[in-house]
Protein backbone atom coordinates (compact mmCIF):
# COMPACT_ATOMS: atom_id res chain seq x y z
CA UNK A 1 0.00 0.00 0.00
CA UNK A 2 0.71 3.45 -0.68
CA UNK A 3 1.49 5.90 2.12
CA UNK A 4 -1.29 8.97 2.87
CA UNK A 5 -1.00 12.45 4.74
CA UNK A 6 -3.47 12.84 7.52
CA UNK A 7 -5.57 16.61 7.47
CA UNK A 8 -7.37 18.18 9.37
CA UNK A 9 -11.49 17.71 8.72
CA UNK A 10 -13.20 19.81 10.91
CA UNK A 11 -14.61 19.87 14.15
CA UNK A 12 -18.20 18.15 15.50
CA UNK A 13 -20.83 20.13 16.38
CA UNK A 14 -21.66 18.36 19.39
CA UNK A 15 -18.00 19.09 20.90
CA UNK A 16 -18.65 23.02 20.15
CA UNK A 17 -22.36 23.45 21.07
CA UNK A 18 -21.45 25.00 24.41
CA UNK A 19 -18.80 27.60 22.67
CA UNK A 20 -19.48 30.61 24.42
CA UNK A 21 -17.24 33.92 25.38
CA UNK A 22 -13.55 33.22 26.50
CA UNK A 23 -13.85 29.73 24.80
CA UNK A 24 -11.10 29.31 21.63
CA UNK A 25 -11.27 25.74 19.61
CA UNK A 26 -9.27 24.15 17.10
CA UNK A 27 -10.31 21.60 14.85
CA UNK A 28 -10.17 17.93 14.73
CA UNK A 29 -7.65 15.41 12.63
CA UNK A 30 -8.79 12.56 10.27
CA UNK A 31 -7.33 10.91 7.58
CA UNK A 32 -7.47 11.77 3.78
CA UNK A 33 -6.38 10.77 0.77
CA UNK A 34 -2.99 13.03 -0.28
CA UNK A 35 -1.29 9.95 -0.91
CA UNK A 36 2.55 10.17 -1.34
CA UNK A 37 3.89 10.86 -4.97
CA UNK A 38 0.49 11.91 -6.02
CA UNK A 39 1.04 14.08 -9.12
CA UNK A 40 0.70 17.69 -8.14
CA UNK A 41 -0.40 19.38 -11.72
CA UNK A 42 0.32 22.74 -10.56
CA UNK A 43 1.48 25.87 -12.76
CA UNK A 44 4.67 27.44 -11.08
CA UNK A 45 3.56 29.84 -8.62
CA UNK A 46 5.06 33.71 -9.88
CA UNK A 47 7.06 34.87 -6.59
CA UNK A 48 6.19 38.14 -5.01
CA UNK A 49 9.58 38.47 -3.74
CA UNK A 50 13.15 39.29 -5.25
CA UNK A 51 15.67 36.32 -5.73
CA UNK A 52 17.51 35.08 -3.25
CA UNK A 53 16.65 36.13 0.81
CA UNK A 54 16.27 38.63 2.51
CA UNK A 55 16.72 39.57 6.37
CA UNK A 56 14.05 40.17 8.23
CA UNK A 57 15.28 39.69 11.66
CA UNK A 58 17.63 37.38 13.74
CA UNK A 59 15.58 34.32 13.46
CA UNK A 60 13.34 35.16 10.56
CA UNK A 61 14.34 34.64 6.38
CA UNK A 62 12.00 35.12 3.92
CA UNK A 63 13.30 33.09 1.10
CA UNK A 64 11.82 33.16 -2.83
CA UNK A 65 9.69 30.48 -2.33
CA UNK A 66 9.62 27.10 -4.00
CA UNK A 67 6.30 26.19 -3.49
CA UNK A 68 4.04 25.74 -6.32
CA UNK A 69 0.41 26.35 -6.42
CA UNK A 70 -1.67 26.40 -8.97
CA UNK A 71 -4.38 29.11 -7.05
CA UNK A 72 -7.24 27.21 -7.65
CA UNK A 73 -8.63 27.70 -3.82
CA UNK A 74 -12.16 28.75 -3.17
CA UNK A 75 -12.52 32.46 -3.45
CA UNK A 76 -16.02 32.27 -2.10
CA UNK A 77 -16.27 34.47 0.80
CA UNK A 78 -19.33 34.13 3.67
CA UNK A 79 -22.23 36.61 4.11
CA UNK A 80 -21.29 36.37 7.71
CA UNK A 81 -17.63 37.90 7.07
CA UNK A 82 -17.20 41.30 8.72
CA UNK A 83 -13.79 41.59 7.61
CA UNK A 84 -10.77 39.91 5.79
CA UNK A 85 -7.55 40.93 7.37
CA UNK A 86 -4.31 39.57 6.35
CA UNK A 87 -1.54 39.64 8.52
CA UNK A 88 0.53 42.49 7.66
CA UNK A 89 4.47 42.45 7.71
CA UNK A 90 4.85 42.71 11.32
CA UNK A 91 2.28 39.98 11.79
CA UNK A 92 3.78 37.74 9.08
CA UNK A 93 7.22 38.32 11.03
CA UNK A 94 5.56 37.09 14.65
CA UNK A 95 3.95 34.44 13.06
CA UNK A 96 7.16 33.06 11.54
CA UNK A 97 9.00 33.21 14.41
CA UNK A 98 6.48 31.84 17.04
CA UNK A 99 6.50 28.34 14.50
CA UNK A 100 10.68 28.76 14.51
CA UNK A 101 10.20 28.84 18.53
CA UNK A 102 7.90 26.23 19.49
CA UNK A 103 9.93 24.02 16.34
CA UNK A 104 13.13 24.86 18.05
CA UNK A 105 11.71 22.89 21.35
CA UNK A 106 11.95 19.75 19.42
CA UNK A 107 15.36 17.38 19.58
CA UNK A 108 15.63 16.92 16.21
CA UNK A 109 18.49 16.37 13.80
CA UNK A 110 16.34 17.61 10.65
CA UNK A 111 14.12 20.30 11.84
CA UNK A 112 14.04 22.20 8.73
CA UNK A 113 13.42 26.26 9.73
CA UNK A 114 10.32 27.53 8.40
CA UNK A 115 9.56 30.68 5.86
CA UNK A 116 6.97 32.55 5.21
CA UNK A 117 5.13 32.11 1.39
CA UNK A 118 2.66 34.69 0.30
CA UNK A 119 1.45 31.86 -2.11
CA UNK A 120 0.38 30.12 1.21
CA UNK A 121 -0.90 32.87 2.77
CA UNK A 122 -3.24 34.15 0.02
CA UNK A 123 -4.82 30.42 -0.02
CA UNK A 124 -5.32 29.85 3.89
CA UNK A 125 -7.10 33.76 3.75
CA UNK A 126 -9.13 32.36 1.02
CA UNK A 127 -10.64 29.73 3.73
CA UNK A 128 -10.72 31.72 6.44
CA UNK A 129 -12.70 34.14 4.30
CA UNK A 130 -15.80 31.79 4.28
CA UNK A 131 -16.05 31.72 8.17
CA UNK A 132 -15.78 27.88 7.95
CA UNK A 133 -14.13 26.00 10.69
CA UNK A 134 -14.41 22.79 8.82
CA UNK A 135 -10.78 22.14 6.49
CA UNK A 136 -10.39 23.26 2.91
CA UNK A 137 -10.68 19.96 0.51
CA UNK A 138 -9.87 22.16 -2.43
CA UNK A 139 -6.53 23.23 -1.32
CA UNK A 140 -3.45 22.05 -3.35
CA UNK A 141 -2.02 18.45 -2.86
CA UNK A 142 0.41 18.00 -0.33
CA UNK A 143 -0.77 21.43 1.73
CA UNK A 144 -1.36 20.92 5.61
CA UNK A 145 -3.87 23.44 7.40
CA UNK A 146 -4.61 24.00 10.87
CA UNK A 147 -7.92 25.95 12.30
CA UNK A 148 -8.55 28.40 15.12
CA UNK A 149 -11.79 29.94 15.99
CA UNK A 150 -12.92 31.49 18.96
CA UNK A 151 -15.31 34.42 19.84
CA UNK A 152 -12.79 36.83 20.67
CA UNK A 153 -10.60 39.06 17.93
CA UNK A 154 -7.09 37.89 19.33
CA UNK A 155 -5.29 35.27 17.85
CA UNK A 156 -2.05 35.38 19.66
CA UNK A 157 -2.92 32.32 21.25
CA UNK A 158 -3.64 29.94 18.17
CA UNK A 159 -0.06 28.65 17.70
CA UNK A 160 0.35 28.23 21.35
CA UNK A 161 -3.05 26.19 21.56
CA UNK A 162 -1.99 23.69 18.52
CA UNK A 163 1.18 23.21 20.36
CA UNK A 164 0.24 22.33 23.48
CA UNK A 165 -1.55 19.28 22.25
CA UNK A 166 1.33 17.39 23.12
CA UNK A 167 0.85 18.04 26.61
CA UNK A 168 -2.52 16.47 26.78
CA UNK A 169 -2.10 13.49 28.97
CA UNK A 170 -4.91 11.18 27.62
CA UNK A 171 -3.94 11.67 24.10
CA UNK A 172 -0.38 10.59 25.06
CA UNK A 173 1.54 11.99 21.60
CA UNK A 174 4.82 10.97 20.31
CA UNK A 175 6.65 12.08 17.43
CA UNK A 176 3.84 10.62 15.00
CA UNK A 177 0.39 11.67 14.02
CA UNK A 178 -3.02 11.14 16.70
CA UNK A 179 -5.86 12.01 16.10
CA UNK A 180 -5.79 14.39 19.19
CA UNK A 181 -2.12 15.63 18.21
CA UNK A 182 -2.84 16.27 14.34
CA UNK A 183 -1.98 20.20 14.80
CA UNK A 184 0.86 19.67 16.92
CA UNK A 185 2.66 17.13 14.74
CA UNK A 186 1.80 19.40 11.44
CA UNK A 187 3.66 22.15 13.47
CA UNK A 188 7.41 20.00 14.09
CA UNK A 189 7.20 18.33 10.78
CA UNK A 190 10.60 18.47 9.83
CA UNK A 191 10.55 18.73 6.23
CA UNK A 192 7.68 21.58 6.04
CA UNK A 193 9.13 24.48 5.86
CA UNK A 194 6.90 27.19 4.34
CA UNK A 195 3.79 28.34 6.07
CA UNK A 196 1.71 31.34 5.23
CA UNK A 197 -1.75 32.53 7.23
CA UNK A 198 -4.52 34.15 6.93
CA UNK A 199 -7.27 35.61 9.50
CA UNK A 200 -10.96 36.90 9.28
CA UNK A 201 -13.64 38.13 11.20
CA UNK A 202 -17.23 37.04 11.16
CA UNK A 203 -20.36 37.17 12.64
CA UNK A 204 -20.77 33.68 13.46
CA UNK A 205 -18.58 30.41 11.98
CA UNK A 206 -20.39 27.71 10.39
CA UNK A 207 -19.15 24.51 11.94
CA UNK A 208 -18.69 26.48 15.80
CA UNK A 209 -21.98 28.18 16.51
CA UNK A 210 -23.11 32.19 16.18
CA UNK A 211 -20.68 33.07 19.06
CA UNK A 212 -17.91 32.88 17.19
CA UNK A 213 -16.18 36.11 15.73
CA UNK A 214 -12.81 35.33 14.66
CA UNK A 215 -10.96 32.14 12.13
CA UNK A 216 -7.40 32.22 11.89
CA UNK A 217 -6.01 29.68 9.23
CA UNK A 218 -2.26 28.49 8.60
CA UNK A 219 -1.12 26.39 5.72
CA UNK A 220 2.04 24.52 5.48
CA UNK A 221 3.93 22.82 2.46
CA UNK A 222 5.18 20.17 2.69
CA UNK A 223 1.72 18.89 4.36
CA UNK A 224 3.02 16.78 7.55
CA UNK A 225 1.22 14.01 9.41
CA UNK A 226 1.93 11.21 7.25
CA UNK A 227 0.75 7.74 7.60
CA UNK A 228 0.50 4.44 6.06
CA UNK A 229 -2.27 2.03 6.07
CA UNK A 230 -1.55 -1.49 7.17
CA UNK A 231 -3.14 -4.76 6.22
CA UNK A 232 -5.06 -4.94 9.75
CA UNK A 233 -7.05 -1.96 9.33
CA UNK A 234 -4.98 -0.04 11.61
CA UNK A 235 -2.36 3.38 10.84
CA UNK A 236 1.65 3.45 11.10
CA UNK A 237 2.81 6.97 11.80
CA UNK A 238 5.67 8.34 10.19
CA UNK A 239 7.87 10.04 12.76
CA UNK A 240 7.35 13.80 12.30
CA UNK A 241 11.59 14.35 12.92
CA UNK A 242 14.51 12.48 13.57
CA UNK A 243 15.06 12.30 17.26
CA UNK A 244 18.65 13.74 18.71
CA UNK A 245 19.52 12.20 21.96
CA UNK A 246 22.27 14.36 22.43
CA UNK A 247 22.36 18.37 21.79
CA UNK A 248 25.29 17.97 19.46
CA UNK A 249 23.35 16.09 17.88
CA UNK A 250 21.12 19.20 16.68
CA UNK A 251 21.29 19.71 12.38
CA UNK A 252 23.71 16.33 12.39
CA UNK A 253 20.95 15.89 9.67
CA UNK A 254 20.06 18.60 7.39
CA UNK A 255 18.77 18.60 3.97
CA UNK A 256 21.15 19.43 1.49
CA UNK A 257 18.84 22.58 0.59
CA UNK A 258 18.86 23.85 3.70
CA UNK A 259 22.40 22.48 5.27
CA UNK A 260 23.22 25.69 7.73
CA UNK A 261 22.05 25.40 11.17
CA UNK A 262 20.61 28.35 13.16
CA UNK A 263 20.05 27.54 17.08
CA UNK A 264 18.92 23.79 16.01
CA UNK A 265 17.07 24.90 13.24
CA UNK A 266 18.07 23.96 9.71
CA UNK A 267 18.36 26.72 7.38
Amino acid sequence: MGAWFVGVRGFRNKNVRGLGHGTAVTSHSEPTNHRINEPPGYEPDIPEVENGEIMMNNSTREKRSSYYGYGGYNNWRSPSLTASISPDYHKQIWITNEHNRYRRMVPAKNMRMVYWSNELARSAQAHADTCDFHHSRNRPSNVGENIWAAPYYDYSDAIQRWYIEINNPWCACSTGYKHCCGHYIQMVWAETNLIGCGYAQCNGINGVGAYARAVFVCHYNPQGNRVMPLNNGGLYSYPAYIYAARESERCSECPEDQPSCYDGLCG
